[in-house]
This record gives C-alpha cells, sequence and structure tokens, in this order.
C-alpha cells in the first residue's frame, strides 16, 4: 500500500500508475499494469466482437525496457512547473488575504520534493498550492466512489497554472476563480464564508493573487 496523490480521488501513487490508468480508462489502450479492457457497458459480448487486438496492447520494448506508459509517466514527471506572472502590489496583498482567509490551509503554497536521482527533481521547492489530500467538499463532491474515496471526498486541486485553466472545478461549472470559490462546501465551507463577508477591495485582491499563479 502507497499513499495516493495523484487523480480526482488521489486514487493512484504514482505517475506511471496516472499513465496506465489513463491510457486504459481515456483511450482504451491495455497495459501491462492493467492489462484488462473495460467492456462497453459492461458487454463482454460487444468486447469480444469489436476487440480485436491481443492485451496488453502496450507492450515493452525490449531494447529501452519501457513502453508508451513508462514514457508517458517520464514526460509527465520532467514538465517544468507553469511560469508565474509578476505580482502587483494589489496581487501581494491578495496573497496576505489568501493566507488569513484561509485558503492555504488546503492549498498549501509550498512542499519539497524527496530525493531523487534526477537532479532537477532531488529536493526542490513545488509551489502547486495543494497539499494533495482528500477533503469532505460537501455538495461540491462529484457523487463517484472510488476506492477508499466517497462522494463527496475530492483532492485539493493544485492551483499552479490556475490563470490559463478555466474553467474550473471538476466538472467545469466555475466559469472563474470567484465562482470556484463560492462553490466550495464541506470542510471548505468556513473558508468560503470567510471570502464571501471581504470586502469587495479585498476579493479582488486575492483573485488578482490567484491570477498569477
Amino acid at each position: 500500500m502507497r499513499i495516493g496523490r495523484l487523480g480526482w480521488k488521489a486514487q493512484l501513487a504514482s505517475l506511471l500508475d496516472f499513465a496506465g490508468d489513463a491510457y486504459l480508462n481515456e483511450m482504451g489502450v491495455t497495459s501491462r499494469l492493467f492489462p484488462h479492457e473495460n467492456a462497453p457497458n459492461g458487454s463482454a459480448a460487444l468486447l469480444a466482437q469489436f476487440d480485436s487486438v491481443a492485451d496488453p496492447e502496450d507492450v515493452v520494448d525490449p531494447a529501452t525496457g519501457k513502453g508508451d506508459i513508462d514514457l508517458a509517466g517520464d514526460y509527465m514527471r520532467l514538465l517544468a512547473p507553469p511560469p508565474r506572472d509578476p505580482q502587483s502590489p494589489s496581487a501581494r496583498s491578495g496573497e496576505f488575504v489568501f493566507e488569513q482567509v484561509g485558503c492555504a490551509a488546503c492549498h498549501t503554497p509550498v512542499y519539497q520534493t524527496g530525493p531523487s536521482a534526477i537532479a532537477a527533481l532531488d529536493r526542490k521547492p513545488v509551489a502547486l498550492y495543494s497539499d494533495l489530500l482528500l477533503h469532505d467538499m460537501g455538495a461540491l463532491g462529484d457523487g463517484i466512489a472510488q476506492g477508499a474515496a466517497g462522494p463527496r471526498e475530492m483532492k485539493t486541486a493544485p492551483l499552479w497554472g490556475a490563470r490559463v485553466s478555466a474553467p474550473y472545478l471538476h466538472d467545469g461549472r466555475a466559469g472563474t476563480v470567484d465562482q470556484a470559490i463560492r462553490a466550495h462546501d464541506g470542510e471548505a465551507a468556513q473558508v468560503r464564508d470567510r471570502y464571501r463577508q471581504l470586502t469587495p477591495t479585498a476579493q479582488r485582491q486575492l483573485l488578482e493573487f490567484v491570477d498569477t499563479l
């Protein structure tokens, strides 16, 4: 057993698992980690009728010892974090508001990576603005139970790159960061209410700060 950090439900422990899961569930490609097809609507007969390629479909290249899922995992692992925009004085004030309201309790500003044989990943600060943990989000939950995660539990979404990743929330219901904050519920309800009680100027400053991430 390992601690999950990846996926909406933090159900996956490594980027290799994440890649294999996406290959199967998003593209229908089986691999050594996920060797069994998902039958359409659960119909094994339909699967047998239309799936003529032997499983696993992603095979390991003997020359490299890697399959496509390994290469996809390597690609994700070595992606640089999104660059941040410069902060205006108003955005710097918004960072203070972000912390005072309580957003940083779950959207943890910085973590440090552990030891790694890859120098670029070895004990580096990572400003992802997430604790990578599950929280009961009340009415904001996606209604899906997966593994030990219940239908109201969601992983804290990282905020890095938020300025270019609209729409927001797991189902894209929020077109703006303001709408996303106001939709928070459950464990985040108290922080949401503090945000609602801010002055318009303080709300704008907080949003300007998030828009620099």
